[in-house]
């Protein structure tokens, strides 16, 4: 309703720095907001997102397959908003959270090292009841989190799927072109040359 709203819901590469970085902010939830600001990913996406499908070891950049969204309400794993699986590269900065979390944060935080089905960032077990339960995090209780954690920081209120918004922006203000942004953040249009097409 606020036609002024949607040009604040970006937010500076500094406060994204500090967002992903800050010790501040538990280590668990610095690698979802990683996802959101750097992966490009919708809440959905990140949360139901699983381990086998990072591939670290792709040059000259790691990749993601982002083919599942999880949703709170059903609290049921279905295809992602677009329905197209996509590809994401993984920048290093994300490469370095994602190391990071897999050599030690994971197993901080689980009691245990993460195998190819878990969850790349699963609930934190006292919040399950079940450190192997393998729900998914509930985007509810995350916006609270990420509330809470930018209050900390001393950072206004935004929602997480303006993580998106801001790496999308940033990309385009440091000159990514804007037909590999659409592939990477949304999928392919699906045409026969998309189809033949792997970048």
């Amino acid at each position: 309703k606020d036609p002024t709203w949607r040009a604040s819901a970006v937010f500076t590469r500094e406060e994204l720095e500090l967002v992903i970085s800050s010790e501040l902010v538990p280590e668990d939830r610095r690698v979802i907001y990683a996802l959101f600001f750097v992966g490009a990913m919708r809440f959905g996406e990140a949360a139901a997102l699983r381990w086998r499908l990072l591939d670290a070891k792709q040059r000259p950049l790691g990749k993601l397959l982002i083919a599942h969204s999880y949703n709170t309400k059903s609290k049921t794993v279905t295809e992602t908003k677009t329905e197209v699986p996509r590809e994401m590269p993984v920048p290093p900065t994300l490469a370095k959270v994602l190391a990071a979390w897999k050599l030690g944060g994971f197993e901080r935080m689980m009691g245990r090292a993460p195998a190819p089905d878990d969850l790349l960032v699963p609930p934190r077990p006292a919040r399950t009841g079940n450190p192997n339960k393998g729900e998914c995090r509930s985007a509810n209780h995350m916006l609270k989190r990420f509330h809470e954690d930018l209050d900390r920081l001393g950072l206004r209120r935004r929602r997480q799927h303006d993580g998106r918004r801001t790496f999308i922006s940033l990309a385009r203000s440091d000159g990514a072109r804007k037909d590999l942004l659409e592939v990477v953040t949304h999928g392919s249009r699906g045409d026969v040359v998309d189809m033949y097409t792997t970048f």
